[in-house]
């Protein structure tokens, strides 16, 4: 008490009780307590499952699952009439355990009307359960989120009736199933930008490194250091088959001097502009060796022949 006493002498009590509160106020993501957007398991849904939204004001589906929380405004109100409804199907068949949640978020003009669905086939249940209804009263608020009751969710149903937006119409940055036991952290989020009309940081799909704008799954602007390189195989078997059409020696020798390259194979022109793809370039090397290995076994023969005629001769 008395080395408190010694640390605190000076200091009013509210800031010893705000220190003593703060170094207690951290929050543990668990499967009991509301989980981060980490663990959102709709990141990328319209290429993961399957969305479909109707309705008369309809919002960009892509914005909804992107992780990004730039919102999507519709360009006419939803109406308890005609609603925009997102339905989201194909869900991975996870039962809800401990806890998982859903709800939505906008930076503006929020819905005050919605309705959240979820279809439960666990113990082949198989019907739609209703997880929140702000249907008949007004919501005030510009994010949402429900725990989830106990089940095996399937699928997912928004239904929004009514907006604050101008005009009634509606926004939404984002559409969410938090699901800690489900999915791993920012798993099926896509990675890469790409510019797209007002949203400049649409995400791609691609992966750079060493680049800001990938035109491949993957592309890498340096060199890649592995010890191994698995590439889907190609075969060029099909120069053994009895009616592959080889190119005799004085062929190959005419499209070498007028070509400067190998039948088949790309001009060094070609391979600078266009690059070289492994797996093509692989099945064309052996192509190249297994025709090489019928001219030797061709040769063989006449050599053979040659051979047994001189024999007879002498």
């Amino acid at each position: 008490m008395k080395t408190l006493f010694k640390w605190t002498k000076g200091l009013p009590l509210c800031l010893i009780l705000l220190s003593a509160l703060t170094t207690r106020s951290q929050t543990i993501t668990t499967n009991r307590n509301v989980v981060g957007m980490e663990h959102n398991l709709l990141f990328n849904a319209i290429e993961r499952y399957q969305v479909t939204q109707t309705g008369r004001g309809i919002i960009d589906l892509r914005r909804m699952f992107d992780g990004v929380f730039s919102p999507s405004y519709s360009g006419s109100a939803p109406t308890e009439q005609n609603p925009t409804v997102i339905l989201i199907e194909g869900l991975p068949a996870y039962h809800t355990q401990a806890g998982a949640w859903v709800g939505w978020s906008t930076r503006y003009w929020p819905a005050n009307k919605f309705k959240i669905e979820a279809y439960n086939v666990y113990g082949g249940a198989n019907a739609w359960v209703t997880v929140a209804d702000y249907s008949h009263t007004i919501f005030s608020g510009f994010d949402f989120n429900v725990r989830m009751p106990s089940g095996t969710f399937s699928k997912l149903r928004f239904t929004f009736l009514s907006a604050t937006g101008s005009n009634g119409r509606l926004g939404v940055s984002e559409l969410f199933y938090l699901h800690p036991e489900a999915t791993t952290p920012y798993y099926g989020l896509k990675n890469g930008w790409e510019s797209s009309g007002d949203n400049a940081f649409r995400r791609s799909g691609n992966v750079g490194i060493g680049t800001t704008s990938p035109t491949a799954k993957l592309e890498v602007n340096g060199t890649i250091k592995a010890t191994e390189i698995k590439v889907e195989a190609q075969t060029a078997d099909f120069v053994f088959e009895e009616d592959y059409e080889l190119k005799s020696l004085e062929e190959v020798e005419q499209f070498v001097q007028t070509n400067k390259h190998l039948p088949d194979i790309p001009s060094a022109k070609e391979m600078k502009e266009n690059g070289v793809g492994l797996a093509e370039m692989n099945k064309l090397l052996l192509q190249k060796v297994e025709e090489l290995t019928l001219y030797v076994i061709e040769l063989k023969k006449e050599n053979k022949a040659i051979k047994s005629i001189i024999k007879t001769n002498k």
